[in-house]
């Protein structure tokens, strides 16, 4: 095995850092290992993926870790930055922006079973309609996979319009959903004024044949009822 290896002590643990040129390691250009020098901890591959805690790394960057925080990514920002954050771009190439249901970027939740990822829930930002350099129509996507199956299914969207969503990626209305609302209220309803005027209130303990509105004609809205049959 051609390797050139270089020695780095760093604190007083000592950690063996490997360049690679030929030979059973040629795809790991770096490597970092433990301080036994037999484990790799962080690999940087002729293909450009970076691996921590793998020296085969499937994407990118990959993570592969069994105890915390060594499995998770943490981003601190100052005052300057206003905190911390993530920022994920699409790219179609010169000239061609996004056109409407082209996928801007996600992330996604699940597991690895035999080598098989299943990613089972998540969220997608999603163009919603042709883009222009001073038109860009964005919105999201949310979805979870119910039992009996692996397979995504979408159950909340935002629009480009600020519309929302509940069982249809179609939303006509500021809220619209398909399925039925439940109002399942069991405490106070509390005070009626101009800040929570339009709330309802179904009371499912005292009154349960009585729907609240909080409304006003023309004056300071009060709790007013419908009498369920």
């Amino acid at each position: 095995m051609n390797v050139f290896k270089k020695t780095v002590t760093l604190a007083a643990a000592v950690s063996l850092v490997c360049l690679s040129s030929a030979g059973a390691m040629a795809a790991n250009k770096l490597i970092v290992k433990d301080s036994t020098g037999n484990t790799d901890k962080f690999v940087v591959t002729d293909t450009s993926r970076i691996g921590l805690g793998t020296s085969a790394p499937g994407a990118g960057i990959e993570i592969v870790a069994t105890t915390s925080p060594e499995n998770m990514i943490k981003v601190q920002g100052n005052g300057t930055t206003q905190g911390a954050g993530f920022v994920g771009y699409t790219n179609k190439g010169a000239n061609n922006l996004p056109l409407s249901g082209d996928r801007l970027g996600f992330m996604y939740y699940g597991a690895m079973y035999n080598g098989t990822a299943y990613h089972t829930a998540g969220f997608a930002a999603t163009a919603g309609a042709d883009w222009t350099t001073t038109s860009a129509p964005t919105g999201f996507v949310f979805s979870t996979t119910p039992s009996g199956t692996a397979t995504r299914v979408d159950r909340l969207a935002i629009t480009s319009s600020g519309f929302v969503g509940i069982g249809t990626t179609a939303p006509a209305t500021k809220l619209d959903v398909s399925g039925a609302i439940r109002l399942n209220s069991t405490g106070a309803k509390g005070a009626c004024g101009a800040a929570n005027s339009g709330a309802l209130w179904l009371d499912q303990a005292v009154n349960p044949n009585i729907l609240y509105i909080c409304a006003g004609a023309g004056g300071t809205p009060v709790w007013r009822t419908i009498t369920l049959n």
